[in-house]
C-alpha cells in the first residue's frame, strides 16, 4: 500500500507537471499569436489518467484544478478569474473520467465499434458542465463577449482537443492490455522477420503519403487538398489497427495545426488565425472519426477471423489426435470434402476424393445397403444423428474398418437433407482385436477348430434350418484311439501334434457347410447336412480312412485310428441333445467293435 500511494504521488506531480507546462505554453504562445482556440492540456491529461487506469481520479482532478489556476494567477494576477478557470477545467476532467467509466470505454482488452461510438459521446456531453463555467466567466471580464458564444467556443475547443488527442492513449491501453493478455496465454506470436520487414515499408509508404497530403496545401494554397489525408487515413486504418491511425492522425493534426499556428499556412493572418484554427481542428476531427471506425471495424473483423482460424486449427489438432478424419457432404449435389487425414486413412491423396459418389466405390457391399439405411433413418428425422460401422478398401486393397459419424446440418425448405457433416475413425485396431476375441471365446486354441459352445449353437441353427430347407442333418463324433498312450510315448508335443493334423484333416474331409469342432481332449464332432443317410455313411467312411494314415513329426511318427459315432435327425426336433447321446451310443459301440471303425445309430434306436 505504502508502495503504491507513493507511485501515486509521484504520478500526480508527473501529471501536474505536463499539465502545468502545456498550459503554460499554450496560453503564453496563444496570446502572443492572438489565439484562445488550442487548449491540448486537459485532452493530454485525460489520456494519461486513462492510460494509468484511475478508477477514482480526486486527487488528480484536485492536482489538474490547481495546476490550472495556478497559470491563470502566474499570467493574469486575477484570484477569482483564476480559480473558476481551475474549477471549470478540473470539472471537465472528472466529468470526463467518469462519462468513460460509465461508459465502460476504457475497460477490456479490444476495440469495438461500441466504445468508438462512446468515446465521441463522451467528447461531446462531458466539457459541457466545465464549458458554461469557464464560458460565463470569461464573457463575464469581457465586456464584449456573448456568453454563449464563449460557452460554444470553450466547448467546441474542448471536445475537438479530445477526439484528436484523447484516442492514442485509450488504445495504447487497449493494446498493451491486448499483449499482456497474449503473452501471459499459449498464443505467442511467431516471429516473421520478412512480413515485419513488408510492413514496415507500407507503414513508412503511407506515412511519407499521408505528409505529402499535409505538404500540399501551403504548397499550392488549396484547402481542399487536406480532404486527401481522409484517404491516407483510411489506408491507416485498414491495414495497420485503431491504435497505429489514431496515432497517426494525432500527429498529423498536431502537425496541421502547428503550421497554421504559425502561419505555415493559407489565408493565415494575426487577424484571422482564431478564425481559422477552430474550423481546422474541427475538420481534422470530422476527418479522424470516420478513419476510426474504419479501423475499429477492421480489428473486430480480424478478431473474428482469428477465432475462426483458432477454432480451426483446435479442431484439426483434436481430430489429429483422435485419428478421425473430417467429411463435408452437400447432398443434392453429391460433391464432398474429405480432410487430408480422412484420404490419408485410405492411402489415397485428396484429389481422388473429389466425388462424395466415389465414395460408395470403396464401402464393402456388405456394408454399403446398412450404412444406406443408417443414413435414410437419420435424413427422415428418426435418429438424432447417423452412425455405421463399415469395411472400407484401402489403395493396396485390403480392408479398414472405419466407424462412420455424422448428422445432417442443413435441409431445405422441405426438410430434406441438403449438407452433412461428420468425422472417419479408423477402428481397423478395435475391430482386429474384438475378432481377435471372439475367434479366442468360440475356437479351439491348440487345432483353430470351433469349440463346444459354437458346437451347441450350431445345433440351434441346423435345427432351425432342417425345418426351413429338408434334408438330414447327422452329428459325428470322432475319438482319438489310445491318444494317452501317444502323449505317454512321445510326449506332449506329439500328441498336440496328432491334434492339429486331426483338425487339418476334418476340415479337408468335411463340406463347407459342415461345422468342425473339437469338444475336448481327443474328442471331436461334426455337425453335417445331407439328404439321405447313405450320404453320412460315407463320411464315416471317409473319415476312417483318412484319419488312419500316418502323422510324421520331429521325432516321431504315429499311426493313429479313430472312433466313429453317428447319428441323424429327419426333422428339427430331432436335432437337439439326445441325437448328441444317440450319436455317442453310437460312438461307444465303435469302440466297442474294436476301434478303427465307425457305428450308425438307427431311427429304430438300435445301433449298425
Amino acid at each position: 500500500m505504502v508502495g503504491s500511494g507513493a507511485k501515486r504521488a509521484v504520478d500526480i506531480v508527473a501529471l501536474t507537471c505536463v499539465y502545468g507546462g502545456l498550459a503554460y505554453a499554450t496560453l503564453v504562445f496563444g496570446r502572443q499569436m492572438g489565439v484562445a482556440v488550442v487548449w491540448p492540456a486537459t485532452a493530454v491529461a485525460i489520456g494519461m489518467l486513462i492510460v494509468w487506469g484511475r478508477p477514482r481520479p480526486w486527487p488528480e482532478v484536485c492536482a489538474i484544478g490547481l495546476a490550472n489556476a495556478s497559470v491563470h494567477y502566474a499570467l493574469d494576477g486575477e484570484l477569482l478569474f483564476s480559480a473558476v478557470h481551475g474549477v471549470a477545467n478540473g470539472l471537465t476532467v472528472l466529468t470526463t473520467c467518469i462519462g468513460l467509466r460509465w461508459t465502460k470505454v476504457g475497460t477490456g482488452a479490444h476495440s469495438t465499434v461500441r466504445k468508438v461510438v462512446r468515446l465521441f459521446f463522451v467528447a461531446a456531453a462531458a466539457p459541457i458542465p466545465g464549458a458554461l463555467i469557464g464560458g460565463v466567466a470569461t464573457a463575464s471580464v469581457q465586456a464584449a463577449a456573448d456568453p454563449l458564444h464563449a460557452t460554444v467556443a470553450w466547448w467546441l475547443v474542448e471536445a475537438v482537443n479530445f477526439i484528436l488527442l484523447v484516442p492514442p492513449f485509450l488504445f495504447w491501453r487497449l493494446r498493451r492490455e491486448r499483449l499482456a493478455a497474449r503473452l501471459g496465454g499459449w498464443g505467442t506470436r511467431r516471429k516473421d522477420t520478412r512480413r515485419r520487414r513488408l510492413r514496415r515499408l507500407e507503414l513508412g509508404a503511407a506515412s511519407i503519403a499521408l505528409a505529402v497530403a499535409g505538404v500540399l496545401v501551403p504548397i499550392t494554397g488549396e484547402l481542399a487538398l487536406i480532404e486527401l489525408s481522409a484517404t491516407v487515413l483510411l489506408w491507416f486504418a485498414l491495414r495497420f489497427g485503431a491504435f497505429a491511425t489514431a496515432l497517426t492522425a494525432t500527429i498529423f493534426a498536431v502537425c496541421v495545426t502547428g503550421a497554421a499556428f504559425f502561419d505555415f499556412w493559407p489565408d493565415v493572418t494575426d487577424l484571422n488565425r482564431s478564425s481559422v484554427l477552430l474550423p481546422l481542428q474541427a475538420m481534422l476531427a470530422l476527418t479522424t472519426v470516420p478513419a476510426l471506425l474504419v479501423a475499429v471495424i477492421m480489428s473486430e473483423r480480424r478478431r473474428e477471423l482469428a477465432a475462426l482460424d483458432r477454432d480451426a486449427q483446435r479442431l484439426a489438432f483434436a481430430l489429429e489426435g483422435a485419428n478421425d478424419g473430417l467429411w463435408d457432404w452437400h447432398v443434392p449435389m453429391g460433391e464432398g470434402f474429405f480432410s487430408p487425414r480422412a484420404c490419408r486413412m485410405f492411402g489415397y491423396e485428396p484429389a481422388e476424393f473429389a466425388r462424395a459418389s466415389a465414395w460408395d466405390a470403396l464401402v464393402h457391399p456388405d456394408d454399403l445397403a446398412k450404412a444406406r439405411a443408417a443414413f435414410g433413418a437419420h435424413a427422415a428425422g428418426q435418429t438424432a444423428f447417423y452412425e455405421a460401422e463399415m469395411r472400407c478398401r484401402h489403395k493396396t486393397g485390403d480392408w479398414v474398418w472405419v466407424l462412420d459419424r455424422g448428422k445432417i446440418v442443413q435441409r431445405d425448405a422441405q426438410g430434406h437433407a441438403v449438407r452433412a457433416v461428420g468425422t472417419l475413425t479408423d477402428i481397423s485396431e478395435r475391430k482386429n482385436l474384438e475378432q481377435a476375441l471372439e475367434h479366442l471365446a468360440t475356437h479351439d486354441p491348440l487345432t483353430g477348430l470351433a469349440n463346444r459352445g459354437v458346437f451347441e449353437r450350431g445345433l440351434l441353427r441346423s435345427s432351425a434350418r432342417l425345418d426351413r430347407m429338408g434334408g438330414r442333418i447327422a452329428v459325428v463324433l470322432i475319438d482319438l484311439d489310445h491318444f494317452k498312450q501317444v502323449n505317454d510315448t512321445f510326449g506332449h508335443a506329439a500328441g498336440d501334434a496328432l491334434l492339429q493334423e486331426t483338425a487339418i484333416r476334418l476340415r479337408t474331409s468335411a463340406r463347407a457347410d459342415d461345422l468342425v469342432a473339437r469338444l475336448g481332449g481327443d474328442e471331436f464332432a461334426i455337425i453335417a447336412s445331407g439328404q439321405t443317410a447313405a450320404e453320412f455313411d460315407t463320411l464315416a467312411e471317409r473319415l476312417c480312412a483318412v484319419l488312419a494314415e500316418p502323422v510324421f513329426g520331429v521325432g516321431f511318427e504315429v499311426t493313429p485310428s479313430v472312433s466313429i459315432g453317428v447319428a441323424v435327425a429327419g426333422v428339427g426336433a430331432q436335432v437337439d441333445d439326445d441325437l448328441v447321446v444317440r450319436a455317442d451310443r453310437a460312438l461307444y459301440a465303435a469302440k466297442k467293435a474294436g476301434r478303427g471303425t465307425w457305428r450308425f445309430f438307427g431311427a429304430a434306436g438300435r445301433v449298425a
